[in-house]
C-alpha cells in the first residue's frame, strides 16, 4: 500500500521526527549563534564607553544581527532576532540595571526591525547595491532606524544620561548609523558564506595577495603619527576594488578599520597628528573615512563585476559561436559592408577546397564565377543600404575545376548606438545536387511537355497543340489593328486504309512518318504549325496567309508527296497521294478558330469526292462550303 496522502509532506512514514530534525537543528545553531555574536560585540562596543561617554562610538551589534537576518532563510529569522535580543539583554545586564538594561535593548531590537524592514533577505551582497535595494537600506537602515531609536533611546535613558539629551541623541545616531551603513554588508558577506567561498575560488591566491597588501600598507599608514599618510590607505582598497569581486572588497575594507581602529584606540596613526577633542571625534572621523572609502570602492567593484560579467558573456558568446560555426554544415562567414571577408569557417575547406585563413581579406564576389559576380556584388550594396536580408546562388569553380553551386544569405549586423549596419554574417550553403535535381526536373518538365504536345510516331506536334496554337493566333489577330488573315490547311493520305491493308500495319506507320517529314519540310516558316490531327490526317496552321498563300503551301506539300513514289498498288495512282482541303479568314472579321477549321475540313471532303490527289479551297467570306479553286 502507499503512503497515506494525511501524512506530512517529506517526513519518514517510519519516523515522522526524522525530517524535522536537521531544520531544528540549524534553528537551534542560528539562535544560539546570534546570542554569542550579538552578546561578544555588545560587550566590545561597550569597552569603547569610556571614549565616548555614555554612547559608544562604534556600535557593531545591530549591523551584524541585521545582517544574519538578512542571509536567513525565512523560517529561521526570527529565531534569529530572538537570540539576538537576548545576547543583547545578557551583555546589558552585566553592566546595567535592569531597568537600563532592558531601554537599551528595545531600542536595539526596534532599530534592528525597522532596518530589515527595508532590507529584504539577500544571499549575496550585490544584492544589497543594486539601486533600488541600496536606496532602501540607505533611507530605513541606515537613516530611519537610528533616528528613531536614538529617540527612544534618549527618552527612556534620560536619567541616567548626563548633560543635554541633544548631542547623546546625535552620538547614539551617528554611531549607529555609520555602523550599519559599513558593517552591515561586512555581515552581509560573512553570514551569505561568500567571506568562505573568497579561500576556494580559482582567484584565491591573487585576492589573499591584495588583503595582505590592504593590512599591510594600512599597518604602515598607521603605525605612524609623523606624516599625514591618512588617505594612502585607499590605494590598496582600490587596487582591491579593481581586480577583485565585491565580498574581497568588504573583507578588505573591515580589515583596513579593525587595524585602523586598534592603532588609533593606543594613540598612534595620523589621526593623532590633527586637534581632535577627544576619542569619540577620532572614531567618528575614522569611521566616516571608511564609510567614504566604501562609497568610492563599492560602485567600483560593481562596475568590474558586471563588466566582467560581460566579458564573460561575450565570451561565452563567442565560444557558442565558433563551435556552432564551425560544426556546421554550412560555411559561415563575417563581410565587411564592402564585401571583405574577415572570418571564415573550417567548413570551407570541406566543401571549397580552399583554406578558410587564405580566404580572409578576399573580396567575396571574386570567388565565384564572372557571370555571377555582378548579382552577388549588388546583393551585398543593398544590405550595406538597408535591406535586412538577401540571398544569392552563384557558381563558384574549385580548385580541381568543378563548378559548385553556392546559395548564400547574408543579414547585416546593426550597431546597436547608431542604428547602422556595421558589418554583415553570411551562410554559403552547397546546392550543387539540388541544382543538378532541379535541372534534371526542368529537362524531365520540357519532355513530359513535349509528350503532352507531340504525337509519338511522327514526331509532329498533335491535335492539342494545333487547337491550342490556332485559338491563340486567332485571339491575337483579332485583337490587332491591322486585318491579317490565318490559314488552315488540312491534309489526308488518300486510300491510307487499302495501303494498310495491303501492306501491314507497320509498314503503314512507316508510310505516315515519311509523309510527315515532307509536309514538315514544305512548311518551311518557323511560325508554320504542322500537327498529325488524328489517324491519317494531317493539319497546319499558316500565320499571317490568306488564301492564295495558302493554296501554293498546299499545292507544294501535295507534289513533295507525290515526289516521294511511294507505292500503293490499291491506289488508282500506283503511288501514295494526298487530299487537300483550304481555308483562310480574317479574324478581324468576326468567326471563331473551330469554323475556320470546319471550312478547311469541308474543302478537304469536296477534294477528296473530286478525285482525290487535288486541292480544294474554300472561298466564301464566312468560311463556309467551299469551291473548287
Amino acid at each position: 500500500m502507499g503512503q497515506s496522502s494525511e501524512e506530512p509532506a517529506g517526513e519518514s512514514p517510519g519516523f515522522p521526527g526524522v525530517a524535522r530534525q536537521p531544520r531544528v537543528s540549524a534553528t537551534l545553531r542560528a539562535t544560539l549563534l546570534a546570542f554569542a555574536v550579538t552578546m561578544l560585540t555588545c560587550l566590545l562596543s561597550g569597552a569603547l564607553k569610556s571614549m565616548a561617554g555614555e554612547i559608544a562610538a562604534i556600535w557593531l551589534a545591530n549591523a551584524l544581527l541585521l545582517g544574519q537576518m538578512m542571509a536567513a532563510a525565512p523560517a529561521q529569522r526570527y529565531w534569529v532576532l530572538a537570540g539576538g535580543i537576548a545576547g543583547n539583554m545578557a551583555a546589558n545586564l552585566l553592566g546595567e540595571s535592569l531597568a537600563v538594561s532592558l531601554s537599551y535593548t528595545f531600542a536595539d531590537t526596534l532599530e534592528v526591525l525597522i532596518a530589515f524592514s527595508f532590507a529584504p533577505r539577500m544571499t549575496t551582497i550585490a544584492e544589497l547595491l543594486r539601486p533600488k535595494a541600496l536606496i532602501r537600506f540607505l533611507a530605513g537602515g541606515v537613516i530611519l532606524a537610528p533616528l528613531v531609536s536614538g529617540v527612544l533611546a534618549c527618552t527612556l535613558l534620560r536619567e541616567q544620561l548626563s548633560g543635554n539629551l541633544l548631542p547623546n541623541f546625535a552620538n547614539w545616531f551617528v554611531s549607529d548609523a555609520l555602523s550599519l551603513a559599513i558593517f552591515t554588508p561586512g555581515a552581509l558577506v560573512l553570514w551569505s558564506g561568500e567571506a568562505a567561498q573568497l579561500l576556494r575560488g580559482e582567484r584565491r591566491v591573487k585576492t589573499l595577495g591584495l588583503l595582505l597588501l590592504v593590512c599591510a600598507v594600512t599597518t604602515g599608514v598607521f603605525a605612524q603619527s609623523q606624516f599625514p599618510l591618512l588617505y594612502w590607505a585607499l590605494l590598496p582598497i582600490m587596487l582591491l576594488a579593481f581586480q577583485a569581486d565585491l565580498a574581497s572588497v568588504m573583507v578588505g575594507l573591515l580589515l583596513c578599520l579593525a587595524i585602523a581602529v586598534a592603532f588609533t584606540m593606543h594613540g598612534i596613526g595620523p589621526l593623532w597628528m590633527y586637534p581632535y577633542e577627544n576619542m569619540e571625534a577620532r572614531i567618528f572621523s575614522l569611521q566616516l573615512f571608511l564609510l567614504a572609502a566604501l562609497g568610492i570602492a563599492l560602485p567600483i567593484s560593481a562596475t568590474q563585476v558586471s563588466r566582467s560579467r560581460l566579458v564573460g558573456l561575450l565570451r561565452e558568446g563567442e565560444r557558442r559561436y565558433r563551435i556552432l560555426a564551425e560544426n556546421a554544415t554550412d560555411i559561415v562567414m563575417s563581410v565587411t559592408l564592402d564585401g571583405r571577408l574577415t572570418y571564415v569557417s573550417p567548413r570551407a575547406q570541406t566543401v571549397m577546397r580552399r583554406d578558410p585563413d587564405e580566404l580572409i581579406g578576399e573580396y567575396f564576389p571574386d570567388l565565384v564565377i564572372a557571370d555571377d559576380r555582378d548579382a552577388l556584388a549588388t546583393a551585398i550594396e543593398k544590405l550595406a543600404t538597408g535591406a535586412s536580408e538577401v540571398s544569392q546562388v552563384s557558381r563558384f569553380r574549385r580548385p580541381d575545376g568543378q563548378i559548385l553551386w553556392l546559395e548564400t544569405y547574408l543579414r547585416p549586423v546593426i550597431d546597436p548606438f547608431s542604428g547602422q549596419p556595421e558589418t554583415l554574417t553570411a551562410t554559403a550553403r552547397d546546392v550543387t545536387a539540388r541544382k543538378a535535381a532541379e535541372q534534371r526536373l526542368a529537362e524531365e518538365r520540357l519532355e513530359l511537355q513535349g509528350l503532352a504536345y507531340r504525337d509519338g510516331l511522327t514526331g509532329l506536334f498533335n491535335r492539342r497543340h494545333f487547337d491550342r496554337e490556332l485559338e491563340h493566333q486567332w485571339r491575337h489577330l483579332a485583337e490587332a489593328e491591322d486585318s491579317s488573315f490565318t490559314a488552315v490547311v488540312m491534309i489526308d493520305i488518300d486510300a491510307y486504309k487499302s495501303f494498310n491493308d495491303h501492306y501491314g500495319h507497320q509498314r503503314g506507320d512507316d508510310c505516315l512518318r515519311t509523309i510527315a517529314q515532307a509536309i514538315a519540310l514544305s512548311a518551311r516558316r518557323p511560325s508554320d504549325i504542322v500537327a498529325r490531327y488524328g489517324g491519317e490526317e494531317f493539319a497546319l496552321v499558316l500565320k499571317d496567309t490568306d488564301l492564295h498563300g495558302a493554296r501554293r503551301v498546299a499545292e507544294r506539300i501535295r507534289l513533295a508527296v507525290e515526289a516521294l513514289q511511294v507505292p500503293h498498288l490499291a491506289s488508282p495512282a500506283g503511288v501514295v497521294t494526298v487530299s487537300l482541303g483550304v481555308a483562310a479568314q480574317q479574324p478581324r472579321q468576326g468567326g471563331d478558330a473551330s469554323g475556320l477549321v470546319a471550312a478547311a475540313d469541308r474543302a478537304l471532303y469536296v477534294a477528296k469526292r473530286r478525285g482525290r490527289n487535288q486541292i480544294c479551297v474554300s472561298e466564301s467570306d464566312d468560311a463556309g462550303l467551299g469551291s473548287l479553286a
